[in-house]
């Protein structure tokens, strides 16, 4: 008997030089034009527009947070704020109690991991409105403790935070608190854009499209909704350390009722469920509010913000993010018909 030697398989003719796909090319070159743009703002800003990049990037950490609890889980919370403002003051006790800002960042998790499994846990079978209105109880009662414990949180006055001081490197100078704040918001995008390409991150697209039908599909309704509350918690307290430090005062008004509306308003105007329109979203409520200060025309911005968000609320369902997606593919389609 003979046995036959195996055959190799061949590839075709210049498979081994075949171009990498054109949508991969462009990602890559967008990657690079925003790598180059986040290195190049404290170089070619003053410093006041560099402190608030640095918002915008604290302030995203925060959004994309809401993004995966709101715009992915579909779970409609009013004490996003809460969970930002918890990490702020833990950051903040803590510190003044001797310990260092790594010390602070983990207890501030360990805070934010608790917050976020109290709010969770009970309001599991709890929805739209009246889980709305059960997260804002939760934010009231997080006012009412910052304001009376003014020994310990500075109460309705405020209290200033100490930077991190490290050498040369303190926070409290603009550059510096935006490398800071640079530091987490590209690892907390990255989560981000992880997470929607797990079985775990479809689950919740599932969740906020139909319980019904996601439970049928096998999807754990219960343990999804605690890792999304969780997960905005974890990212809000994040944030919340961040600005602790880069901004250099606690207020009470910092993270009320009004902060969280202006934290949702981000997710729904940059697009919900998508991570570039968190960050659409962040950059609109920080530095839309400020153009209109340098412009003289402070009071406007309600009302001007007021009109855009209703105006893509229906005209652009996907937010700034869809539309931005909408204009890519028309003057791609445009390029490839000539």
């Amino acid at each position: 008997m003979t046995i036959a030697a195996p055959v190799e398989s061949q590839a075709p003719p210049g498979a081994a030089a075949r171009p990498a796909p054109a949508g991969q090319g462009r990602r890559l070159l967008l990657v690079a034009a925003l790598a180059v743009v986040l290195v190049a703002i404290p170089l070619v800003l003053s410093e006041y527009w560099v402190f608030l990049c640095a918002q915008v990037l604290v302030y995203g950490v925060a959004v994309q947070g809401l993004n995966i609890l709101y715009g992915r889980t579909g779970q409609l919370s009013l004490a996003h704020a809460t969970f930002l403002g918890g990490g702020a003051y833990t950051t903040y006790v803590v510190i003044t109690h001797g310990y260092s800002p790594s010390a602070a960042l983990a207890a501030v998790w360990a805070v934010s991991l608790i917050a976020g499994l109290v709010v969770a846990v009970p309001t599991l079978r709890l929805s739209g409105l009246r889980l709305a209105l059960v997260t804002l109880a939760f934010g009231e009662l997080f006012q009412w403790v910052i304001v009376h414990t003014t020994e310990t949180t500075g109460g309705t006055q405020g209290t200033p935070v100490d930077s991190i001081v490290a050498g040369s490197i303190d926070t409290a100078e603009p550059v510096w608190a935006y490398v800071l704040a640079l530091c987490f918001a590209v690892p907390a995008t990255v989560l981000a854009l992880q997470l929607a390409r797990t079985q775990l991150g479809r689950g919740m697209l599932a969740v906020r499209e139909s319980e019904l039908a996601a439970a049928s599909a096998g999807v754990a309704i219960a343990k999804t909704k605690v890792i999304a509350f969780v997960a905005a918690a974890l990212f809000a307290g994040t944030a919340g350390w961040l600005y602790a430090f880069t901004s250099g005062f606690l207020a009470p008004t910092d993270f009320d009722l009004f902060a969280s509306v202006y934290l949702l308003v981000a997710v729904v105007l940059g697009g919900s469920g998508s991570v570039l329109g968190s960050w659409l979203g962040a950059a609109y409520i920080v530095l839309v509010p400020q153009l209109f200060n340098q412009l003289g025309y402070p009071t406007l911005y309600s009302l001007v913000g007021g009109a855009v968000l209703v105006l893509v609320a229906l005209l652009v369902p996907n937010g700034l993010a869809g539309l931005l997606s909408q204009a890519a593919k028309r003057l791609t389609s445009t390029g490839a018909g000539r």
